[in-house]
């Protein structure tokens, strides 16, 4: 149980960290559907780290 806490600590961090490297203005250009597409990855990844 602590392993998948501190795993899905780690991916929210990662994500976190891309997000602002990417800057407001840029996360702005996305077009809704590549927003749905990054999250939609983050949540694929968090799957492994479950098991």
């Amino acid at each position: 149980m602590l392993l998948v806490v501190v795993r899905t600590l780690i991916l929210y961090t990662l994500v976190v960290i891309a997000l602002r490297l990417m800057g407001k203005r840029e996360i702005g250009q996305l077009q809704p559907f590549e927003l749905v597409v990054i999250l939609m990855i983050s949540d694929l990844a968090a799957i492994p780290s479950e098991n």
